[in-house]
């Protein structure tokens, strides 16, 4: 039954596929300069006021002002980039948002060309104070690209940066790498990590390419050669990197532009497709069975044209629950290719309908972005223009998506062990075995950010009926039956304590695990966290002693609540009481939890990934 149900659903999203006609068509915007870069400035959505729609800094002219384009519903955006203290910039490149001082509010790093770096901290209401120098961001590379990640899973955001030159020519520059220390302050950990490159690097990105939990750095390089081809920098888990492009097959010689990584067949595993400036873009997939990338990009019909491709982006077009790619090029007409819904085996060409949909836009570009700007579930996108060859009437061109398409879901991601965007995390979402996988990313495109909430076509699903979540800190999350056309907050699960406990005196552990609402919850404690206790592939972070043999039983006097029902919000507490005996002065007890489904083989649902340590004063 599950299987002809299965296969009813898939026909129905093929059938979508062919059978629905995308639109797109101009907003409305601030008149916004062209930019002046050789090869054009970048720009960043995010929500950078809190109020939970999508505004938009602007890169435009050499030594013009960042513009803060605040979107105030309705498709009306203000232009609030002087009240912002964004001010001028010498010579814009890339753009990026991220939490680096995990606030709760989108900052912004901008990079330039032989000027000094600037990272402008949110003060939470979209008012800016540019804190590089005093942050640890000091440099003044020719800084193409930036991306976010936590590449030590401490839970601060760290900077890896792409530099093309050395100097006003084309001597390769080498990138940088900043390690954040806490609470947004960074040291350059360059050397030390061994990810300096040296290839005129255009675009790079944290990728765990191998989904081990550690991310990854993917440079792409222009002007490649044999000598300084693609590069993958494997994370060994320990601060330090390899550089493993050969073996994996990334090492591939183009003159590498623009980078988007996704599972685009959903069949597991990360692809990523690179542009290039000649018509031999790149599509890496990769093969589990070698545990290394194949090239399919020529086989998919999607090789290019003879013109400088750019900006690329992965976005579900008509929410069929297959991502398609939306390149940019260069004084010509820009690209849509349709993912054609079929396995990687049935080689079925990906088409270009640009043309027919609105999105063959022909001018002078290198950057765009996507985002859902008022919400509706279908991805707009924000071409971004330079001056020169095929000029466009404003500096800014906004799509809106009106595709008559199908049911979706977009996915909020906040860390509260992890960093707080949820760079890092991966989502599974699957509707009647069909299962689409996406990572929380930064640095795709080029030189800018996109949307950083994750969208997903549903077809004609009216729920999603499992989203599985792998955070960076290594906590697993599952969410059921979840409804399809919301944009749905989803929080990390954790478990924290109210603080030490005095001898004979009492505090509070919780545990928060949305989704598992009503669901029945353990809070089990231990001398020790050494080995752990097995439960199924999941592992409780504690021992089993006598001290978690008395906290099973749920009338124990000193940890009571420990065994209950999580409310209506996924919230459980217990109180632990310590007593009044001098000698457990200095001991640190640990507490493990977990949820109970009785439909899981197991029995098990979540498990909180690491014991909470309960020192007793």
């Amino acid at each position: 039954m599950f299987a002809h149900n299965a296969a009813l659903v898939l026909a129905a999203a093929s059938s979508l596929c062919a059978g629905v006609t995308a639109q797109f068509t101009s907003v409305p915007m601030p008149q916004v300069p062209w930019t002046t870069s050789q090869f054009g400035s970048g720009q960043a959505v995010a929500d950078f006021d809190g109020d939970a729609d999508m505004d938009i800094v602007i890169a435009t002219s050499t030594g013009g002002p960042l513009f803060l384009l605040r979107n105030d519903g309705n498709w009306n955006f203000t232009n609030v980039g002087f009240p912002a203290q964004l001010g001028l910039h010498p010579h814009p490149l890339c753009l990026v948002a991220a939490d680096v001082d995990n606030d709760g509010d989108q900052d912004l790093y901008v990079g330039g060309h032989f000027v000094a770096a600037r990272l402008y901290i949110n003060d939470g209401a979209g008012v800016f104070s540019d804190q590089a120098v005093a942050r640890g961001i000091v440099h003044a590379d020719d800084n193409y690209a930036a991306s976010f990640g936590d590449f030590d899973r401490d839970g601060w955001l760290d900077l890896y940066l792409g530099n093309r030159s050395s100097n006003i020519s084309t001597i390769p520059a080498e990138n940088r790498l900043y390690r954040n220390t806490g609470d947004g302050h960074f040291v350059d950990v360059t050397a030390q990590a061994g990810v300096a490159g040296n290839g005129l690097t255009f675009v790079v990105a944290f990728i765990d390419y191998d989904e081990d939990g550690w991310p990854d750095l993917l440079d792409i390089r222009d002007k490649g050669t044999p000598t300084v081809p693609n590069e993958m920098f494997r994370n060994l888990g320990d601060g330090t990197f390899s550089a493993v492009g050969p073996q994996i097959g990334v090492n591939m010689p183009v003159d590498g532009m623009g980078v988007d990584f996704l599972d685009a067949f959903n069949d597991g595993g990360v692809d990523f497709f690179c542009t290039d400036g000649q018509p031999t873009n790149l599509f890496h997939v990769w093969d589990p069975t070698t545990s290394t990338y194949s090239e399919v990009a020529a086989t998919l019909g999607m090789q290019g044209t003879n013109n400088v491709v750019w900006a690329c982006n992965f976005l579900d077009i008509y929410n069929d629950g297959w991502q398609d790619m939306f390149t940019v090029v260069e004084n010509a007409p820009n690209i849509l290719y349709l993912n054609p819904c079929a396995p990687l085996a049935a080689a079925q060409p990906w088409l270009d309908i640009a043309p027919s949909v609105g999105l063959a836009t022909a001018r002078t570009q290198f950057c765009a972005s996507t985002g859902d700007f008022d919400d509706d579930g279908r991805v707009d996108i924000l071409n971004h223009f330079n001056v020169g060859g095929l000029l466009h009437p404003n500096g800014i061109d906004l799509l809106a998506n009106h595709t008559a398409s199908g049911n979706w879901i977009k996915l909020r991601a906040t860390g509260r062990v992890s960093n707080r965007d949820g760079l890092g995390a991966r989502f599974e979402v699957t509707t009647a075995g069909h299962t689409q996988r996406q990572a929380v990313r930064s640095g795709i495109g080029f030189q800018s950010s996109s949307d950083p909430r994750l969208h997903f076509g549903l077809g004609n699903a009216a729920t999603a009926d499992e989203i599985h979540v792998r955070w960076p800190s290594g906590q697993h999350q599952h969410l059921s039956n979840v409804p399809a056309n919301q944009i749905l907050d989803v929080l990390e699960p954790i478990m924290t304590s109210s603080g030490p406990t005095p001898v004979g005196g009492s505090s509070t552990v919780s545990m928060s695990i949305p989704g598992d609402e009503g669901l029945s919850y353990m809070m089990l404690l231990s001398f020790s966290n050494q080995a752990g206790i097995t439960l199924g592939s999941q592992t409780l972070p504690i021992d089993f002693d006598a001290l978690t043999a008395a906290t099973l039983d749920p009338s124990n006097p000193f940890f009571v609540g420990s065994i209950g029902t999580l409310d209506a919000a996924g919230n459980g507490s217990a109180t632990l009481n310590v007593p009044p005996l001098p000698a457990l002065s200095g001991v640190t007890i640990f507490a493990g939890g977990l949820t109970v489904d009785p439909n899981s083989p197991t029995q098990v649902r979540t498990v909180i990934h690491a014991a909470v340590a309960l020192p007793i004063q």
